[in-house]
């Protein structure tokens, strides 16, 4: 494999956002929906710099590993930049078979419980950050906000906390299940 001395990747900033970069490796994106602070401290020797409008990361005799990790970071920013222009929307589907259960949301501790999971009397409970709003409309959870990263951390928690121990998974397929991404209008993934 032939070494590469210099490797340098660049980003395009669209006009009605502000990307700033605090203490080094904090980037921080804000735009019309949203403020995002992202802390990329774990990505030594790759330079991140903002000129004409533009990200660069830059890096001296990059390794595969580390050519990796500018384009992960590159995605991540790049999603970032395009959650403050849109919010993304993940919504999730409340399926039982026998016992109806629901989902409540509590916005002062920012908690969701799903009550009544499989006959229970304790709800399972299940926590999702600041920067994520969460709404039930009937049988769907809608989880939306402008870090992808937080929406899919939010819906795994859900998930995890109606986890069915004990039983047999063939049977009991109770739970709450990420089924439709959306990012503005346009839809990303869904499974039908």
């Amino acid at each position: 494999m032939v070494k590469i001395a210099f490797f340098k990747e660049e980003l395009d900033i669209p006009k009605n956002v502000e990307v700033a970069l605090e203490g080094g490796h904090h980037i921080r994106v804000k735009g019309p929906n949203g403020d995002i602070t992202k802390d990329f401290s774990h990505i030594r020797g790759i330079k991140v710099s903002i000129q004409d409008n533009k990200i660069i990361f830059s890096t001296n005799f990059p390794k595969s590993g580390t050519l990796a990790l500018v384009k992960t970071i590159l995605s991540i920013v790049n999603n970032l930049i395009n959650g403050v222009q849109t919010n993304y929307k993940y919504v999730s589907k409340i399926c039982y078979s026998h016992f109806p259960c629901s989902v409540r949301v509590d916005e002062k501790k920012n908690m969701i419980y799903v009550e009544n999971f499989l006959g229970e009397r304790a709800p399972r409970k299940a926590k999702y950050p600041d920067n994520v709003k969460v709404e039930v409309d009937g049988d769907d959870v809608i989880i939306s906000g402008p870090d992808k990263e937080l929406l899919g951390q939010t819906a795994a928690n859900i998930k995890r906390a109606c986890r069915i121990r004990k039983k047999d998974p063939r049977v009991f397929q109770d739970g709450v299940y990420l089924y439709k991404k959306i990012a503005g209008n346009e839809l990303i993934w869904e499974i039908k």
